[in-house]
């Protein structure tokens, strides 16, 4: 039943908000060359170190993230106020 919750609270959304959370160690400045190379919308930098906060579809994100060992949650509370409505890039 925790793990449940905790899959909850941090799944990411079908579209929207999320956090990409390199787990090498990876830089921010590399997370965000692939992130925007991907054409997701870079909306700032996430609270880990190393962490972004990107738009963009779960399906995407996630595949791409794989790809360069990084995981994708849920963006922090604290953003969704203001980023839930971020436009869509095309």
């Amino acid at each position: 039943m925790t793990l449940a919750l905790l899959a909850a609270i941090l799944a990411p959304p079908e579209e929207g908000p999320m956090m990409v959370i390199p787990l090498d160690g990876g830089r921010m400045a590399q997370t965000m060359a692939w992130a925007s190379g991907n054409g997701f919308a870079l909306l700032g930098i996430g609270p880990l170190p190393g962490s972004v906060l990107v738009y963009g579809k779960r399906k995407q994100v996630t595949q791409a993230a794989w790809q360069h060992n990084s995981i994708v949650v849920k963006a922090p509370a604290i953003f969704c106020g203001s980023l839930s409505s971020t436009p869509r890039k095309s």
